[in-house]
């Protein structure tokens, strides 16, 4: 599907925006090793989470779907038995899930395949096979990456895991941790990245019961009781509100998010502070927060390391900045659905952007004169999500495979609309 974004000429708007997927991709692995019933409301419909709902379901795990007055939520019941027989497991795009349901089904006695999209598959999950082997599992898997076959349980209980591609892989081994009813300690080796992500991890956990200790480079988990019964409300996604601060920055406008997590862990729940110093003006509103932009944006340097899912929302926003805006720490981002350092790069400069770039950092200078054309997204959500905010404001912006959105926010361009950023099928 290719969409044709429409130049917004004023742009005063509200946006209330769904539950956290960060949150709810380790909700749903919570919910599903607990040992009563869990309820999750307010949790994004996304292909991520209901790739990961179907996977934990064939794993034996019981999570049922349930919708009313348009909120979503996720209720769980305890498992009844292991694995008889061998499962098979697909996990489409999400690397997220990947990673997790790898750590999972290492619990079971059986053979478990687990399979991406030809994309997915590409990914780097090396890390985490040989943190897993080291606890005894056996891990069939060609060149580091899936399909694999993981073939538990579990018969040792320390590994050293290097966190240096993704945080996801200590996330993974932390959270099926509970259900070793043993002692476990995971060491880290390499330099780790996105830190705030394992945060948020020990964070649910404490909040379903299990206490995570931190000693130096080391998490223990000691032997306890499985994760408790609970409900939550998941709150909304720091990330998917980006894009929106990001549409009254580039608009010179005025948007008011209805609530905002101003306790989120996440280091992209800064982002609107990086705003403020590109000239937006920030009012906290009771739980909601506004943005306006009333003068000139100016660039600013940033060390992106806590908040590399903004990096693409701040470099299109820096399109419109006086000035070279730098967006350091992000040698990470190569290994996401995309290369978010070379095709970000690329394509903002096939709208007339001038960007330069290297392993860890990425430069786009503002004040150039844009100019609407097609532009990829590399089956990266994030990559259709920002460019379309230049279609905002530049004509005839075409974003090609614009239904990627649908990965983690598959009504983007519905919630755009509702705020007079409207788009059309071409």
């Amino acid at each position: 599907m290719m969409r044709k974004m429409l130049p917004v000429s004023n742009l005063n708007a509200a946006v209330s925006l769904p539950g956290s997927k960060y949150l709810a991709n380790r909700l749903v692995i919570i919910a599903a090793l607990a040992e009563g019933e869990v309820r999750l409301d307010n949790v994004v419909s996304n292909d991520d989470i209901n790739t990961a709902i179907k996977g934990l379901n064939d794993l034996g795990y019981c999570l049922e779907k349930t919708s009313s007055e348009g909120s979503n939520a996720i209720v769980s019941s305890p498992r009844q038995e292991g694995l008889t027989e061998p499962a098979n497991i697909y996990t489409a795009h999400s690397g997220t899930f990947s990673r997790f349901i790898t750590a999972v089904a290492a619990l079971d006695n059986q053979p478990v395949t687990i399979k991406g999209s030809e994309k997915m598959n590409s990914r780097p999950m090396a890390e985490l096979f040989d943190a897993l082997e080291q606890l005894g599992v056996s891990v069939s898997s060609s060149g580091g990456q899936l399909p694999a076959i993981i073939t538990g349980p579990v018969n040792q209980f320390h590994c050293k895991v290097d966190g240096s591609k993704s945080s996801q892989y200590i996330s993974a081994l932390l959270l099926s941790s509970p259900r070793l009813n043993h002692d476990f300690m995971l060491e880290l080796i390499g330099e780790e990245v996105s830190t705030q992500y394992i945060d948020m991890t020990v964070d649910l956990m404490r909040q379903f019961g299990i206490k995570v200790e931190k000693h130096g480079r080391c998490y223990k988990v000691a032997a306890q009781p499985a994760y408790q019964s609970k409900s939550m409300v998941i709150p909304p996604d720091p990330v998917s509100s980006s894009y929106f601060m990001a549409a009254a920055a580039i608009n010179a406008g005025k948007v008011a998010l209805q609530s905002f997590d101003f306790d989120s862990l996440q280091g992209e729940a800064q982002f609107y502070k990086v705003l403020q110093a590109m000239g937006c003006d920030i009012q906290r509103k009771g739980s909601g927060l506004l943005i306006e932009r009333n003068k000139p944006l100016v660039a600013v340097e940033r060390d992106m390391g806590e908040m590399p899912d903004v990096v693409q929302t701040m470099a299109v926003v820096a399109c419109f900045a006086e000035g070279t805006t730098v967006m350091r720490n992000i040698a990470h981002l190569a290994y996401k659905e995309s290369n978010r350092i070379v095709d970000t790069a690329n394509e903002l400069k096939r709208l007339g952007a001038t960007v330069e770039y290297g392993s860890d950092y990425l430069a786009v200078t503002g004040g150039c004169k844009l100019a609407g054309t097609t532009v990829e997204t590399y089956d990266d959500h994030r990559m259709a999500m920002s460019l379309a905010l230049i279609g905002s404001r530049i004509p005839d912006v075409v974003i090609n495979n614009a239904q990627v959105v649908s990965k983690s926010f598959p009504n983007y361009f519905d919630k755009l609309a509702d705020m007079g950023i409207c788009s059309e099928s071409v």
